[in-house]
């Protein structure tokens, strides 16, 4: 318990000082950049971080898991960041490609290329993590991130000032540099090697979980861009500072779906009960974090954007509500994981995306409103089916 509790209060510091900074960071952004160019910012970050998710293929998530079992596990390990870095690589490769595919104008492809080698360094960030918190290291994590944040919303903004969209991304991209280079400084790791059976086998064991990230992604993703599609840059300004503020507020429900898994991995017979504690947490959390930004979305958009962002207003005041089912994905997720039922993580979130793309097709004549119902249905309909497999799971246990 003490393990569970030191690894907790250290990932909700991190968590907290990734959404509160990383939330100033877009908010300052917002006000630099107008609605038109930070709906372009918006869409960069989007679509290379659609990307993302095939830099990782579900690495991460079984190294942790597989660390947290096996803290001495270094030949795994090392094999694990020699292949973290070829897909790094591939990643930043995709994005530039996928720059000159979509946009003719220089600057915006300019600008996904940049987004592109910034979510290269975060998938190796992702990893680091992973292995701090298996080995109750979170305390590196926290500090990784604080240093990340800080340094970006300082040279982001700077950027943004100086040099607009191109200057907003460039700071992104060194404060991400930074805090990789504190993780080499001090979190203890074996050389990276390439081995390329344990390789094969980390993506055959990943492969489920992969195709859960690269839906999760897409979902938190995909109203972003069909807004951008649909209704142009300014209205993706709009909308993305809703749906930034939103998942800026799912703190406790990242935080601790986070570290229950390595600490339900290494409990085993105790895991259930502090998962029930765990989701009674994050519920709580969520329904009243839902009143507050729902109540009030005219108050807080108006106080953090300014009065050229009030249309995100009425989105906010449904996207709220996505605070709820998100953490019993959040949840069910982290549950599945840790009973090595990976195949249904992945079967939800690929549900979960056709859902989504449904709802859009069907409610986004509607408007942001219509894109923010799409979103709210999508995060129901999966909070439900993961909520029955988990007690499923338990049950069989």
């Amino acid at each position: 318990m003490k393990s569970w509790q030191f690894t907790t209060r250290w990932l909700l510091s991190s968590q907290f000082a990734a959404r509160v900074l990383g939330l100033v960071n877009n908010v300052l952004l917002a006000r630099l950049l107008a609605p038109a160019s930070y709906g372009d910012f918006t869409q960069a970050m989007a679509i290379a971080g659609a990307l993302a998710p095939l830099a990782d293929m579900g690495v991460s998530a079984i190294i942790t898991r597989h660390a947290a079992r096996r803290p001495h596990a270094f030949a795994v390990l090392s094999a694990a960041i020699g292949l973290r870095v070829v897909q790094a690589s591939l990643l930043g490769g995709m994005a530039v490609l996928g720059a000159w595919w979509i946009y003719n104008a220089p600057s915006l492809r300019l600008a996904v290329a940049l987004a592109g080698a910034y979510w290269a360094i975060a998938c190796v960030h992702q990893l680091l993590a992973g292995v701090a918190r298996a080995r109750m290291q979170a305390h590196l994590e926290t500090q990784a991130v604080v240093l990340e944040r800080v340094t970006t919303v300082l040279l982001a903004a700077g950027g943004a000032l100086w040099l607009g969209l191109s200057g907003a991304l460039l700071g992104v991209l060194a404060g991400g540099a930074l805090a990789l280079i504190f993780y080499l400084r001090y979190l203890p790791l074996p050389r990276a090697r390439v081995r390329r059976l344990t390789w094969q086998l980390l993506l055959a064991l990943g492969a489920p979980l992969a195709i859960a990230d690269v839906c999760h992604g897409l979902i938190m993703r995909l109203d972003i861009l069909a807004v951008g599609m649909r209704y142009g840059a300014q209205s993706v300004g709009w909308y993305g500072s809703a749906s930034t503020l939103l998942w800026a507020s799912n703190l406790i429900a990242g935080s601790m779906s986070l570290a229950l898994v390595p600490v339900a991995s290494s409990q085993g017979e105790g895991a259930e009960r502090v998962a029930l504690r765990v989701l009674r947490w994050m519920l709580t959390v969520a329904v009243l974090l839902a009143l507050v930004l729902s109540g009030g979305a005219r108050f807080w958009i108006s106080l953090l954007y300014g009065a050229e962002y009030a249309p995100a207003s009425d989105a906010l005041r449904v996207l709220a509500w996505c605070l709820v089912p998100a953490s019993v994905v959040a949840w069910g997720n982290a549950m599945l994981l840790v009973h090595g039922r990976t195949t249904w993580v992945g079967a939800v979130a690929v549900g979960g995306l056709v859902c989504l793309a449904l709802c859009l097709w069907w409610w986004l004549p509607r408007g942001l409103s219509g894109a923010s119902y799409a979103q709210l249905v999508t995060q129901c309909s999966m909070a439900g089916w993961l909520w029955w497999l988990t007690r499923s799971a338990t049950c069989n246990h």
